[in-house]
């Protein structure tokens, strides 16, 4: 099967429950068939490629990342340090960190995606799952890049919060 990234788009006063019962997030997340769930996003095992070929730097070196686009993959808040979705706890964004975030991807063109994308080189740092020597890899990544970005532009406009977490 594999680790897998997901999104969810919420609003304030969600969030604010959920910080408060992080319990409520799983019941609110399996309570609901996946179909249903249009404030979900599933980007695949995409993740880690996803951050090399848009900060430059594998997950390993996130610290040498800067806000927000550092937020990719964890969000600087940790919803519950002790709640295990998968592989280890939610994070999330707040709508104003959600903006940021969005600010700085929507002006990343694809043809730069194209330009970091470097199949031996991310096989050699180890970015997950290592299949980017795959004719198709490059075009799953862009695919899942621009799923990415127009849920952030929704959860923009919607003055969302969104929690992230690998499972």
């Amino acid at each position: 099967m594999g680790i897998i990234q997901q999104y969810v788009r919420i609003d304030q006063d969600t969030l604010d429950r959920y910080v408060e019962n992080s319990q409520l997030l799983q019941d609110d997340l399996f309570s609901t068939p996946h179909s249903e769930k249009n404030y979900l996003l599933d980007i695949g095992k995409s993740w880690d490629g996803l951050f090399y070929v848009i900060t430059g730097e594998p997950l390993t070196n996130h610290k040498a990342v800067t806000p927000p686009l550092k937020w990719l993959i964890y969000g600087p808040n940790i919803l519950d340090l002790e709640q295990d979705m998968g592989y280890g706890p939610a994070t999330y964004l707040t709508p104003t960190q959600t903006q940021e975030l969005f600010e700085a991807v929507k002006v990343i063109a694809e043809q730069s995606l194209s330009d970091r994308f470097d199949a031996n080189k991310m096989n050699e740092e180890g970015v997950y799952p290592d299949f980017w020597e795959d004719p198709e890899a490059l075009n799953y990544l862009i695919e899942e890049f621009k799923k990415l970005k127009a849920f952030l532009q929704v959860a923009t406009q919607e003055n969302q919060a969104v929690i992230s977490f690998l499972c």
